[in-house]
């Protein structure tokens, strides 16, 4: 009698929709489609999406190209702008222009400042980390090292959405000089604002003549943490 054998096949179909089996795979072949091991599956990497801003604080994101998770941007910045722009505001709101008011305000790093409040956007930022430079000049007060009131190059402006150990996001400020024997004596002088942001492109510039708002009776308070 003649004895039959038998073999047993088993082919194993892993579950498209599990992200563990996607992930590793992916992670295997480096996304580039290269079929790895033994088996017969291979996958491919996914294509480079955008999303449009949100209301929920992150301004616009943009997926990553080697993994599923979405690159994120806060503090103003909004990847997805038809064309590249830099604006900036006061405290409360209301846009940098010729002849508005920038107030005194006590900043998080417990010093006297003048805010500046950017919306920029519309380019590649190359980082969460764009450079904005800063130049204002007060008649009379032009005392500070570099022979103006306030003067920043190259200063670091985050864009991220992750909370920093110390300092204060979403803002560039502008400290008054050391020199200053008192802030109150700026109070309702003109100042001549110059902040430019680097681009691939080149720099994004803003420009106003606003007038400063330090009264006595806020001086008199402290900016105390």
């Amino acid at each position: 009698m003649r004895r039959w054998q038998v073999v047993g096949l088993v082919v194993g179909v892993g579950c498209s929709g599990g992200p563990g089996a996607s992930e590793a795979t992916s992670e295997a072949t480096g996304g580039t489609g290269e079929t790895t091991g033994t088996g017969s599956s291979s996958t491919t990497s996914g294509d480079s999406t955008t999303e449009a801003p949100t209301s929920s604080g992150v301004t616009s994101t943009e997926a990553s190209s080697t993994t599923s998770e979405p690159v994120a941007y806060c503090q103003g910045f909004e990847r997805d702008a038809p064309a590249p722009f830099f604006e900036l505001a006061v405290m409360g709101g209301a846009p940098l222009v010729d002849g508005a008011v920038l107030p005194l305000e006590c900043g998080g790093q417990g010093l006297w400042m003048f805010g500046l409040y950017p919306s920029l956007g519309g380019f590649d930022p190359g980082g969460y980390y764009p450079h904005v430079s800063v130049v204002v000049d007060v008649e009379g007060y032009d005392i500070g090292p570099t022979g103006h009131f306030y003067q920043r190059d190259g200063e670091s402006y985050y864009i991220g959405c992750e909370q920093l150990d110390g300092g204060v996001s979403g803002v560039v400020p502008v400290f008054p000089p050391d020199e200053l024997a008192e802030l109150s004596e700026v109070d309702g002088l003109a100042a001549q604002v110059h902040v430019e942001v680097e681009t691939p492109d080149g720099p994004l510039a803003v420009d106003a003549l606003v007038t400063l708002s330090a009264p006595p009776e806020l001086v008199q308070l402290g900016c105390v943490l």
